[in-house]
């Protein structure tokens, strides 16, 4: 049976007005991704405690808690003078359950936020780091960036973005059609909100 016998009519209705939209090329097909992400938790993954080199003890099994995948963040506090912070190191899986990487910066007395979506957290380690009178202490969690599961060609074919019963006429996204975990949009919400975003998959292969 071909591929058109098997539509919908809805679905031939976008396929056809997407063709005219894009001049006749290979289609592409508007996909819905439809969440409630939970609320951001500090200190989700590891709580407040001094900072050092090495593997840090991840809680909570690594995972945010609403399904999803969200960045990693950590906050440090300095006691006494900074401490040079050296780095973190994320390990973990992405929306897929595929490995992921990410090597975070900390910096005393912000919160630093990772640019990939972790569906889990497998481990953290830390490496460079030097105590500069009392031991900083930091706290790891995650953050409001959701990724989106799904590798996006490109900003414009990220459709409509709606969180709650509103529309957001200029959210905060990012795509990358290599990298899923950089598939991202930023959202504040309190955990009962609605995320909807709508964006075109199909056409050339990437």
């Amino acid at each position: 049976m071909g591929r058109r016998e098997q539509m919908t009519i809805g679905e031939l209705t976008l396929t056809g007005a997407l063709k005219r939209a894009y001049g006749g090329e290979v289609a592409k097909f508007l996909k819905p991704f439809i969440a409630v992400p939970a609320v951001k938790v500090a200190d989700r993954y590891f709580a407040s405690a001094a900072m050092h080199n090495g593997a840090y003890a991840v809680a909570n099994g690594g995972l945010p808690g609403d399904g999803l995948a969200h960045n990693v963040t950590c906050a440090q506090t300095a006691v006494d003078a900074e401490d040079t912070t050296g780095t973190l190191t994320v390990t973990g899986i992405d929306a897929e359950g595929k490995l992921i990487t990410e090597e975070i910066v900390p910096n005393a007395g912000a919160t630093v936020e990772g640019l990939k979506a972790f569906k889990r957290v497998d481990s953290i380690a830390g490496a460079g780091w030097v105590t500069n009178g009392g031991a900083d202490t930091i706290v790891i969690g995650f953050g409001d960036v959701i990724g989106i599961p799904d590798r996006i060609a490109a900003l414009a074919d990220i459709v409509l973005v709606g969180f709650d019963t509103g529309i957001i006429n200029a959210p905060v996204l990012t795509v990358d059609k290599d990298v899923l975990a950089k598939n991202t949009v930023t959202l504040v919400g309190d955990a009962t909100k609605v995320v909807r975003v709508f964006y075109l998959l199909g056409g050339a292969p990437y």
